[in-house]
């Protein structure tokens, strides 16, 4: 069975790509979702199921409560049917690897090539809405082979439903 990987921070919350440092601000409860995150997220839970979804984000101690309480807050849960157990952090991105390999995950959604850059084991690396510098690290990189480069979660839906 196919499980699959999702980082949160500008693939889910929506960050610093709209508002400069809002998630960091004492507002960051109101900052929004990535456009059609929560739908899409649900459409791979209902077709992988809950089991084999999960969350992986690299951040310290602060912003993994304020990713939870944001979770929280936005009913993303419920909305998406993603268990809240299935949420991991770690302190470095090369990290995200460690907890790939534990969980079985071959599927990986993240907005930096230096994460995907770990995880090339991986069956399928999708480099979501990458800012200029790591869509040019992606560039630069020789084997991408299974590294696909999109800009919505339309385009991530369509590649693995």
């Amino acid at each position: 069975m196919k499980k699959i990987g999702i980082d949160i921070g500008r693939v889910i919350i929506s960050g610093d790509t709209d508002v400069p440092d809002q998630f960091f601000g004492a507002e960051y409860l109101n900052v929004p979702p990535v456009a059609g995150s929560f739908e899409a997220i649900r459409e791979i839970i209902e077709d992988y199921g809950p089991e084999n979804v999960h969350l992986v984000s690299k951040c310290g101690e602060r912003v993994q409560m304020r990713s939870l309480r944001w979770l929280n807050h936005l009913n993303f849960f419920g909305k998406t049917g993603c268990l809240p157990n299935h949420v991991w952090f770690c302190k470095e991105r090369k990290d995200k690897k460690k907890i790939c390999d534990r969980l079985r995950i071959n599927i990986f959604i993240d907005d930096r090539f230096t994460v995907l850059n770990h995880l090339l084991h991986l069956d399928k690396l999708f480099l979501f809405k990458p800012n200029q510098k790591e869509l040019q690290k992606f560039n630069n990189f020789q084997r991408k082979n299974n590294v696909i480069v999109v800009e919505s979660w339309g385009e991530v839906i369509e590649s693995v439903l």
